[in-house]
């Protein structure tokens, strides 16, 4: 009796298999990739910050190889789209504060970058340092 029911049902059993496999590795898949953005939140945002004073450093020492003195050059000095990022928490933006310090010698500059954020009332920062040559011409 079973026999003459499933006969009829040949490959049937193989399709459900193969399309509920497919179904199951996209699902995983899909929370393999988005658990690990919502666990290390705070790590993409200190590697943001961390790229952020790396720009402002790049920029510092392109103007220093023209022979500017980098006095007064205390706000960010890339792009400022580059300060928001609509990448956390559900798409709310997030925005950095890049302050710059310039002390030292005419020619060694002593540059000190802080990028700070906050973060469900919490504020975050890091703090970068570099000794910058000026070209005199």
């Amino acid at each position: 009796m079973i026999r003459k029911i499933f006969r009829n049902q040949r490959g049937f059993m193989l399709l459900n298999v193969i399309f509920l496999t497919l179904i199951v590795a996209t699902c995983a898949s899909v929370l393999m990739n988005a658990v690990p953005r919502y666990r290390n939140s705070q790590a993409v945002l200190k590697l943001t910050a961390i790229h952020l004073a790396n720009e402002q450093f790049a920029m510092l020492e392109s103007f220093a190889a023209e022979g500017d003195s980098l006095s007064g050059k205390t706000s960010f000095q890339g792009d400022n789209d580059d300060l928001k990022t609509n990448n956390f928490s559900a798409g709310e933006p997030m925005e950095f504060e890049v302050k710059t310090t310039v002390s030292g010698e005419e020619i060694l500059r002593n540059v000190k970058v802080t990028v700070s954020w906050t973060v469900n009332g919490q504020k975050n920062s890091i703090e970068a340092e570099r000794t910058i040559r000026v070209v005199k011409n």
